[in-house]
């Protein structure tokens, strides 16, 4: 009888922890993930100028990814350590095919690598995923990866190479890359939870992947992370006939039912949107100096409400290149945190 007593104790105190974030408060906000992705010499920058870290803990954002340092400096361990402490979560999200996938096997298994549309094997890209050997290869490699850029959430991304085309080979053309893309990430996920059981996965839906899957399904643990580049940012996604002048691929229409049609696959529960409204990176078109922001609060407050109303509970954006020449260039960075409490006051319409 003592026994069972102690044991419903443990598991109502394992329930309320589940609920709460990691301070021990529950988080009632309605966006669970409230995260931000940065450049390492944005966030190392002098904090009495732009201090990523203190903004996050004023504003409630809970998540941060850092790209661009080597995971096995000490710099990078500490600061990882650090932000962790202070109750945010770590995460890493980069383009890493070549990793799991290395150039340098081409040379011995060509067939491992993708056929472009004349029939030959190129070593570029994001390889052939109809061979065995070469998802064989990924499931050994991302074992390997995990350690050294593991979560503190066990949200891991491993995202297909940035702008890959996909392969051409008899067995893989009929699939989209999403699809091929798929195949490689179900790979991944098998090899993940070997390791972390709770391990998930984000399929990168972005540039030639936006398209949503038609012939694989995702393994269990895969989630949606829907990144909608090339929309028009100076107007909601629901302007259905705006399009990006400088990028005009897609209209916004476009996206947002390419968005539905992914949600359709992979579910929202766990789906995750990362955009751009704070991306000087993409409005600075990868150029230094930079430009200022294109922040237009109303549209964040629509694409708020749209992707509120699709179920997904799970935000970030890129906030690259809001550094210490941002701020001494153009001086108010507000958005950042109207950004930061919007996300963490939301209440949906009922």
């Amino acid at each position: 009888m003592r026994l069972t007593k102690y044991l419903t104790v443990f598991s109502l105190a394992a329930l309320l922890f589940a609920s709460c974030g990691r301070g021990g408060k529950a988080d009632e906000s309605f966006f669970q993930l409230r995260g931000i992705c940065v450049a390492w010499t944005d966030v190392v920058t002098d904090p009495s100028i732009i201090d990523w870290l203190g903004m996050m803990k004023e504003t409630g954002m809970n998540t941060i990814s850092i790209f661009g340092k080597d995971y096995q400096s000490p710099e990078y361990y500490d600061l990882k350590q650090k932000i962790i402490d202070m109750g945010i979560d770590f995460e890493y999200e980069e383009h890493g095919m070549t990793w799991m996938l290395p150039r340098e096997l081409f040379a011995e298994h060509p067939e491992y690598f993708r056929m472009n549309e004349n029939g030959e094997r190129v070593a570029d890209y994001n390889g052939c995923p109809s061979s065995e050997g070469a998802l064989r290869v990924v499931y050994e490699n991302v074992k390997k990866m995990e350690s050294k850029y593991r979560p503190s959430n066990h949200r891991y991304y491993f995202w297909l190479n940035d702008g890959g085309d996909k392969c051409h080979c008899p067995l893989c053309e009929d699939m989209n890359l999403a699809d091929q893309g798929l195949l490689f990430e179900n790979a991944m996920i098998k090899g993940l939870r070997e390791i972390d059981p709770e391990a998930m996965l984000a399929h990168l839906a972005y540039d030639k992947t936006s398209p949503a899957p038609t012939k694989v399904k995702p393994a269990e643990g895969i989630f949606l992370e829907y990144a909608p580049i090339d929309r028009c940012h100076e107007r909601p996604l629901t302007d259905s006939t705006a399009r990006w002048v400088d990028r005009p691929r897609w209209c916004n229409g476009e996206y947002l039912q390419m968005l539905k049609d992914n949600l359709a696959v992979f579910g929202a529960e766990n789906a995750q949107i990362l955009e751009y409204w704070l991306d000087d990176s993409l409005f600075s078109m990868w150029s230094r100096p930079n430009q200022p922001v294109r922040w237009d609060k109303d549209v964040f407050d629509a694409d708020l409400e749209l992707y509120a109303s699709l179920g997904i509970r799970n935000i970030t954006c890129y906030g690259a290149w809001i550094d210490e020449y941002y701020v001494k260039t153009y001086g108010d960075i507000s958005f950042v945190k109207y950004y930061g409490d919007a996300l963490r006051t939301y209440k949906p319409k009922k």
